[in-house]
C-alpha cells in the first residue's frame, strides 16, 4: 500500500464488529467522511445516521449558545479528529493532532488498509481474542 493509494475523499459504506470467532455484528448506521491529502494530513467527521436537530430557532451554524444537554446531545456518539498520516506497508497510521475527545490528541491510531479499486476497508488490529472492528468505505467521487 502506498500513501498516495488513500488520498481523496471517502465516504462510508457500514461497519462491523469482527468477533475472534468470525461472526459479524453490523454496528449502527453512520453518516461519515473521510479524506486525505497528498501532502499527508487527513480528518474523519463520523456521526450517527439521521441525528435530531438540536436548538431550533437559534443560529443553526453554531452550538455556543444552546443549553449543555443540547450541545451533548449534538456530540453524542460523534467522532471527528484530524492530523498526519502515513503508511507503512498494509497499516495507515492516523496522528491525531485535533479532535472532538480530547483523549485522542497526541496518540496514534493504526488501520489495517485493503483497498480494491473504489473501495477501502480500515480495520483496527485485532486484540488477544482477535476481535476487530472494520468500516468500508468507497471513493466520494463514484457515490451516487
Amino acid at each position: 500500500m502506498r500513501a498516495e493509494d488513500l488520498v481523496g475523499a471517502w465516504r462510508e459504506l457500514g461497519r462491523e464488529f469482527i468477533g475472534g470467532d468470525g461472526s459479524v455484528r453490523a454496528d449502527v448506521p453512520r453518516t461519515s467522511q473521510i479524506m486525505y491529502t497528498p501532502d499527508g494530513f487527513m480528518g474523519v467527521v463520523n456521526t450517527p445516521a439521521k441525528r435530531a436537530r438540536v436548538g431550533e430557532g437559534s443560529n443553526p451554524m453554531s452550538l455556543d449558545g444552546l443549553a449543555a444537554a443540547e450541545r451533548a446531545a449534538a456530540a453524542e456518539g460523534v467522532v471527528a479528529y484530524s492530523g498526519r498520516y502515513e503508511v507503512k506497508g498494509d497499516i495507515v497510521h492516523h496522528v491525531i493532532y485535533s479532535s472532538l475527545n480530547p483523549n485522542l490528541v497526541g496518540t496514534r491510531q493504526e488501520r489495517r488498509v485493503t483497498l480494491s479499486g473504489d473501495d477501502l476497508t480500515l480495520a483496527t488490529l485485532p486484540d488477544a481474542k482477535g476481535n476487530y472492528f472494520r468500516i468500508r468505505w468507497r471513493r466520494a467521487s463514484k457515490m451516487t
